[in-house]
């Protein structure tokens, strides 16, 4: 494959998903092209890949359903879940492109980059580009999800007596069914991939914060947003909303089987889901700490010059205006002096309250909303429904 054939088409810059072999395998297939992803039509097509032979095949040899229910395919809420998080990895192919190309253009949109930075800014994506089309990423996660797949399926079958819709365990031997086959062959190992490169493309997009945090930029301490200009960047989390679903609904129907066919109390989950969520957040604010450095430095100087001229202004202010022969009263009235003394002092507090990482909430809370949403379809199984949205608008501060 040549070199030019894996770059990303013209009007693609900053993509995120137009590069690497999977890309080009669904190129080939015609399940995309280089202007149009087809996000919704390919996330039909892997779904009803996934899903549709594991039933027919389960229908077949009479494992759809079962006098068990756990030992029942139609009541593996799991399968139900990896499809709904398959489809979603896949659609947010499209909205992530567009999100992550206008968060990045935006530093040049904004002024941000002088004409001498945008050198830095140009290697910063062709490293992003290098990393996203490394073929050798794809081919490790394509065999680590096959080697996952086959070990998370034997200690799921393991775990349940006489097995389950996917096979038994013989002698210590795994002996699949048909739809286990298909189970271990396709569904599973696409959605552990997709897992996966959505994982990668994630690591690839914190190290290029660290790479644009390291240009030159023309930040201002007294910006209103108190990132200096750049809080939009804090709104990156929010592309990833559909990832986050995405794995809250897979840990979420585990515990609703388990809660259902194992009969334990939902609570003992409560910690694990407070958890999850404390993770997704310091996760998602932790490639915005690249910025930290520059704003601590923009901060330190800020306080520094408006310290400065505060102090200039007000021994001004203080000769003209509190000396033994001030002006008259009058005087004062609509007198300049006395607003430019509450502006530089509001600028200074300004400065003052700058935040060291640009986070804004934005950009965190369809976070929340994405990861509780499969929670709170939970908890309405064993909770009123009323009692679970309350507890959702606690969570959630509103």
């Amino acid at each position: 494959m040549s070199a030019t054939s894996d770059m990303a088409p013209a009007g693609a810059t900053w993509s995120f998903n137009r590069l690497g072999p999977f890309y080009r395998l669904q190129r080939r297939l015609g399940l995309l092209s280089d202007t149009d992803l087809k996000a919704g039509r390919r996330a039909l097509v892997f779904a009803a890949l996934s899903f549709i032979p594991t039933l027919v095949l389960a229908i077949v040899q009479g494992h759809a359903i079962a006098p068990q229910p756990q030992r029942a395919f139609l009541h593996d809420f799991s399968a139900y879940a990896m499809v709904i998080a398959i489809a979603a990895f896949v659609l947010m192919e499209q909205s992530s492109d567009t999100r992550m190309q206008l968060l990045v253009k935006s530093f040049s949109l904004r002024g941000l980059v002088s004409s001498e930075a945008q050198p830095c800014f140009e290697n910063a994506r062709r490293r992003m580009e290098h990393r996203t089309r490394l073929a050798w990423v794809e081919w490790v996660l394509a065999l680590a999800a096959y080697v996952i797949a086959y070990e998370w399926l034997y200690h799921l079958i393991l775990r349940i007596d006489g097995g389950t819709w996917a096979g038994q365990v013989i002698d210590g031997k795994l002996r699949l069914t048909l739809a286990g086959m298909w189970a271990a062959a396709v569904t599973m190992p696409l959605f552990l991939f997709l897992l996966g490169r959505w994982l990668w493309r994630f690591v690839t997009w914190g190290l290029l914060l660290r790479d644009l945090a390291r240009c030159e930029m023309r930040l201002v301490a007294t910006h209103a947003d108190r990132c200096g200009g750049l809080a939009f960047i804090g709104q990156y989390p929010s592309t990833y909303m559909l990832f986050v679903f995405a794995v809250s609904t897979m840990l979420s129907a585990g515990v609703l089987k388990q809660v259902i066919h194992a009969d334990v109390d939902l609570l003992v989950f409560k910690f694990a889901a407070l958890g999850l969520i404390v993770f997704l957040m310091l996760a998602f604010v932790l490639p915005l700490v690249a910025f930290t450095p520059t704003l601590l430095r923009l901060k330190r100087r800020g306080l520094r010059i408006y310290g400065g001229l505060i102090s200039r202004h007000n021994r001004a202010f203080e000769r003209k205006w509190c000396a033994d022969q001030a002006p008259a009263d009058d005087e004062m009235l609509g007198a300049p002096d006395m607003s430019s003394l509450a502006d530089l002092s509001m600028s200074y507090d300004m400065v003052k309250r700058m935040l060291p990482v640009p986070v804004v909430k934005e950009g965190i809370l369809p976070l929340l909303v994405a990861v509780l949403l499969p929670m709170a379809a939970v908890a309405a199984t064993q909770a009123p429904v009323k009692q679970v949205l309350n507890a959702l608008k606690g969570m959630l501060l509103i």
